[in-house]
C-alpha cells in the first residue's frame, strides 16, 4: 500500500473530529508549509477532488519546493497548530499506526529515510511525538514520492483498515517532546516579574539543525518611541542576589533572617570582582540577562553563574557564561543537557552572533576542562546533600545511568535596532516588523556559522534583545546597577 499525500489525508480523515472535511484537512496540512496557499487550496474543491483521487500531485511552487527546504521545526510547530486540533484524540494512536504501516511498506531500506527519520528508528520506537511523526509523514509525500503514484492503492485506505491497527494500540505510546521542569532542583528566578518585563515576538520560522534548538526574540517596554528601560533596571537589581550566589548560600541568608542583604551583598561582590561591563567578571549586561533567559525563558535552572564561574571556578579559566540543566522528556526517555552559555551584546546583530560562536567553539575545543570546572564546583558544596546526590547520579558515570548529559549551548544577544517614527504605536509596529525581519536574517547567518565550526550535534537556544544603542546602552544600564548612576 504506497504512502502518499491522498492516503495521508485518508487516513486522517478517519481519525478525525465530526464534520471536519477533507479540504480543511488538505488546507491545515498545506499550512504547515504556507499558511498562504493552504487557505487557497482548503477553497478549491475541485483541486481537492483531483488530489484525493491521485490524479494530481501536489504543487511544486508552492509545496514540493518549499518543502526540501523549510525547517522542520515549522512544520511540526504547524501540525500542532492547524491539523492535531482537528483529530480525534481517541483515533489518532490508530492513524499514526496506519501511517506507519504505510511508510515501512513503502520504504524498504533501513537507512532510507521518511521526512527527517531513518527508517530503522520508525521501525523500532514506541513513544510518539504526534506532530513530529505527522511532519515527517508529510514531507516524505510532498518530496520523496509523487501522489500519482498512490493510484492503485488509494482505495484500500479505508475505515476498516485504519480501525484494523485497534489491536496493536497498547504498543505505542503519543508522547510530546518536551522540556520538564525539574522537581529536584528548582529555578533561582522562579518567581520573578520576567514576563512582565520581556514580551515576546512569536514568530514561526526556527532553526533548522539536526538537534531540536530554539530561537527567541523578546523586547522591553516602548515608550516615547524608545525602548524603556526602567523596568529592567528594577528586575536586575531583584535579580542579582540570585544571580550572584549559589543556592546554598542563599539557604543561609533565609536561615540567618537576611534575605534582604542579600542583594547589597552581591552588589558588593561584583564591585570587588570587576567594573560594571568589564569582560570575564560577571559583570556584563549579557552575562546577567543570559542567565535570566536560560532560566526563566527555557526553565533551565541555573548551576553556575559568570560570577560564580569567576570566582569559585577561577582556576579553570573557563569561556563559559554560565552553565544550566535542561531536563527533557525524549521518545518517551528522561534526558539531560548541560547548557553552556555565551552572550555578546553588540550594536549590529550579526557581529554579535560572531562573537558569541567565537566562545561556542572555545567551550567546544575545551570540552574537557569545561566539564572538570562544572563537576569539581557542584560537588564542592554549592548545594544540600539530597541535592548534590542527585547531581552526582546524573553527571557523574556509573552503571545505573542511562546517558551521560548532552552538551548544548544558550546564547543571548543584544543588538542596536534602528527605526525612526515619531508616532508611538507606528513606533511598536515597526518595531515588532523590524525583529521579525532580523529573526529571518539570523537564522540562515547562524546555520551557516553552526556548519563552518562543525558544531551540528549541539542544540541551541537563542535569545535576542533590541536595545536603542547597544554599545552605549548596555553600560549605562550595569552603571545604574552597580554605581547607582555614579561615574
Amino acid at each position: 500500500m504506497t504512502l502518499c499525500f491522498a492516503a495521508l489525508i485518508k487516513v486522517l480523515k478517519i481519525c478525525s473530529k465530526p464534520k471536519v472535511y477533507n479540504k480543511t484537512l488538505c488546507g491545515a496540512v498545506a499550512k504547515t508549509i504556507d499558511e498562504y496557499y493552504g487557505n487557497i487550496l482548503e477553497a478549491d474543491d475541485g483541486t481537492i477532488s483531483h488530489l484525493l483521487s491521485c490524479d494530481y500531485n501536489l504543487s511544486p511552487e508552492n509545496i514540493v519546493e518549499p518543502a526540501k527546504t523549510i525547517a522542520f521545526s515549522k512544520i511540526s510547530k504547524g501540525m500542532t497548530t492547524y491539523v492535531l486540533p482537528l483529530l480525534d484524540t481517541d483515533k489518532l494512536p490508530l492513524g499514526i499506526l496506519a501511517l506507519r504501516s504505510m511508510a515501512l511498506s513503502s520504504v524498504t531500506e533501513s537507512d532510507a529515510v521518511i521526512g527527517q527519520m531513518k527508517r530503522s528508528t520508525l521501525e523500532a520506537i514506541s513513544v510518539f511525538d504526534p506532530a513530529d511523526f505527522l511532519a515527517n509523514i508529510f514531507l516524505y509525500t510532498a518530496v520523496a514520492v509523487e501522489n500519482k503514484s498512490g493510484k492503485d492503492t488509494i482505495n484500500l485506505v479505508d475505515q476498516s483498515f485504519v480501525e484494523g491497527f485497534e489491536a496493536q494500540r497498547a504498543s505505542i505510546r503519543l508522547e510530546a517532546d518536551a522540556i520538564i521542569e525539574p522537581v529536584e532542583l528548582d529555578r533561582t528566578l522562579k518567581d520573578s516579574d520576567f514576563d512582565a518585563v520581556f514580551r515576546k515576538v512569536q514568530c514561526d520560522d526556527d532553526l533548522n539543525l539536526k538537534n531540536k534548538s530554539g530561537l527567541n526574540l523578546y523586547y522591553l517596554d516602548i515608550s516615547d518611541s524608545a525602548f524603556d528601560y526602567m523596568a529592567l533596571n528594577e528586575y536586575l537589581f531583584d535579580s542579582v542576589g540570585m544571580y550572584v550566589y549559589s543556592r546554598t548560600q542563599m539557604k543561609e541568608f533565609e536561615d540567618k533572617k537576611k534575605v534582604r542583604n542579600m542583594g547589597a551583598k552581591a552588589l558588593r561582590l561584583m564591585k570587588a570582582n570587576g567594573k560594571p561591563d568589564e569582560k570575564g567578571t560577571g559583570n556584563e549586561l549579557g552575562e546577567m540577562l543570559l542567565f535570566a533567559f536560560l532560566e526563566d525563558g527555557l526553565h533551565a535552572p541555573k548551576l553556575l553563574s559568570k560570577v560564580e564561574i569567576s570566582t569559585t571556578a577561577r582556576q579553570f579559566s573557563s569561556k563559559s557564561d554560565c552553565v544550566h540543566l535542561l531536563k527533557r522528556k525524549v521518545n518517551g526517555e528522561i534526558s539531560y543537557q548541560l547548557v553552556f552559555g555565551a552572550s555578546c551584546i553588540n550594536g549590529n546583530f550579526e557581529s554579535a552572533i560572531d562573537s558569541a560562536f567565537e566562545v561556542l567553539a572555545a567551550i567546544k575545543n575545551r570540552r574537557v576542562r569545561e566539564r572538570q570546572m562544572v563537576d569539581s564546583t557542584l560537588f564542592n558544596h554549592t548545594y544540600d546533600d539530597d541535592t548534590t546526590k542527585w547531581l552526582h547520579q546524573i553527571l557523574v558515570p556509573s552503571k545505573t545511568r542511562q546517558a551521560a548529559p548532552d552538551m548544548a549551548f544558550g546564547v543571548f544577544v543584544g543588538y542596536s535596532i534602528d527605526v525612526e517614527a515619531d508616532d508611538n504605536d507606528a513606533f511598536r509596529t515597526e518595531c515588532i516588523k523590524r525583529m521579525e525581519s532580523d529573526i529571518k536574517a539570523a537564522i540562515p547567518y547562524i546555520e551557516q556559522k553552526v556548519s563552518d565550526l562543525n558544531l551540528g550535534m549541539h542544540s541551541y537556544y537563542f535569545y535576542f534583545l533590541p536595545f536603542n544603542n547597544a554599545e552605549v546602552d548596555k553600560k549605562l544600564i550595569m552603571d545604574e546597577l552597580l554605581l547607582g548612576g555614579v561615574d
